[in-house]
């Protein structure tokens, strides 16, 4: 009997890997893009990446150029309300029946949501191929969190139920940062098959033609210049960063993104009278790269929650260090095992921002220099979406050879 995972493919091809993610953002969206970035860089695995067409944070249409791109669509909604999760089990469906015709030859599922890794399992299952799970979020615990689940609720157990499953059917699992392995003891699963790959950047995405002063010009930047780049979420602390506003009239916010947070944070500016804050849409990762270039500090807020000082690996962070920004951050728990205080930046307790953003904005310009060469450092030696792709690769590579 002829092996499926050889049925489609000779030994000379790249073998194909299917990658369900329905946020996955094709990359001149910006945006969510590790998936891409990571699994176009591998040696001997191709990618399928089936993802929603419809854009999570702005409700836009979404197309790709990119034939590696099989985007679905779901139905329009707003918030977290039932209409969501109609759309969870839509793409679910959708990713399910897509997933079976590629025929691949290994399965990579990754999370929130939880119905999407669930239809990869069950391609994973039923054409006999390796299932590799990417927790980017450790649902259902951030949703008990951010308040949006209770805890021990009848929803509430059955997610977790099913995170269990599929934590247990996974032949490798992929994390983001460290500080989940007592998680998954918890739900009883090995960790000896959880594997570790941060989030990243390509540092040469961030080099340019246009010196500092000639983007500022463009991008009229006259004072020290914040610049907070990536989902308007609740979670993320925008009220924060409008506190801060206030307390420091001579240092210019730019906010750059989209979510159901930013129209309370333009509402909560007008309502100030603050003219140092600036609000600008999501845009293509080219553009963003240009305007963080221009900027002075790169800011990474979050509200605090218990669940975040488990450990985060955010993408703003590596996208602000790789553009040569100086890093504020307010989690200074959840950054433990990324950056330090003081070395690339300032790196403070939550309800710190306004003191850390005083810090870099008085500093002398030896040790901005010395946080930025940090910065650069750190992108190299351990952030580099290379290496995380080489990580990538073993993984899958062990995956495939054990199953």
């Amino acid at each position: 009997m002829t092996d499926p995972r050889e049925a489609s493919q000779t030994t000379d091809e790249k073998r194909l890997v299917l990658v369900i993610n329905q946020y996955a953002f094709p990359r001149e969206y910006g945006g969510i893009t590790r998936n891409f970035d990571m699994f176009t860089r591998l040696k001997k695995w191709t990618p399928a990446i089936v993802a929603t067409s419809r854009h999570h944070l702005t409700g836009e249409t979404m197309t790709a150029v990119d034939d590696r791109f099989t985007l679905m669509p779901v139905p329009a909604y707003s918030g977290n309300g039932a209409a969501r999760l109609v759309g969870w089990g839509v793409f679910a469906a959708e990713a399910f029946a897509v997933g079976l015709a590629k025929r691949p030859r290994l399965v990579f599922g990754s999370s929130p949501q939880l119905l999407a890794a669930v239809s990869a399992a069950l391609v994973s299952w039923l054409s006999r191929v390796p299932f590799v799970l990417e927790v980017r979020d450790l649902w259902p615990e951030s949703l008990v969190a951010g308040g949006a689940l209770e805890r021990g609720s009848t929803m509430h157990r059955v997610l977790v139920e099913v995170e269990r499953r599929l934590y247990r059917h996974a032949d490798q699992i992929v994390v983001v940062t460290k500080g989940w392995e007592d998680h998954f003891e918890a739900l009883g699963i090995d960790v000896d098959k959880v594997n570790v790959i941060s989030n990243g950047a390509d540092l040469a995405e961030f080099e340019g033609t246009e010196t500092k002063d000639q983007l500022r010009e463009e991008f009229g930047f006259t004072h020290f210049t914040c610049i907070f780049s990536g989902s308007h979420s609740p979670y993320v602390g925008l009220d924060l960063i409008v506190d801060a506003a206030e307390h420091l009239p001579d240092v210019d916010f730019v906010l750059i993104g989209s979510g159901s947070g930013k129209q309370a944070a333009i509402d909560s500016v007008e309502a100030k009278g603050l003219t140092n804050v600036r609000f600008l849409d999501q845009m293509p990762k080219d553009r963003m790269v240009r305007v963080l270039r221009a900027g002075d500090a790169g800011l990474h807020t979050v509200s605090p929650q218990s669940v975040f000082d488990k450990g985060m690996s955010p993408n703003k962070l590596f996208d602000y260090m790789a553009a040569g920004l100086t890093v504020v951050s307010n989690a200074r728990v959840p950054l433990r095992d990324v950056i330090q205080d003081d070395e690339v930046g300032a790196v403070v307790e939550p309800n710190d921002l306004v003191s850390a953003i005083e810090r870099v904005r008085d500093a002398d310009e030896s040790t901005h220099r010395r946080w930025r060469e940090r910065s650069r450092q750190l992108m190299v030696e351990r952030f580099s979406l290379q290496a995380a792709a080489d990580k990538l690769e073993a993984v899958l590579d062990k995956a495939f050879a054990a199953h």
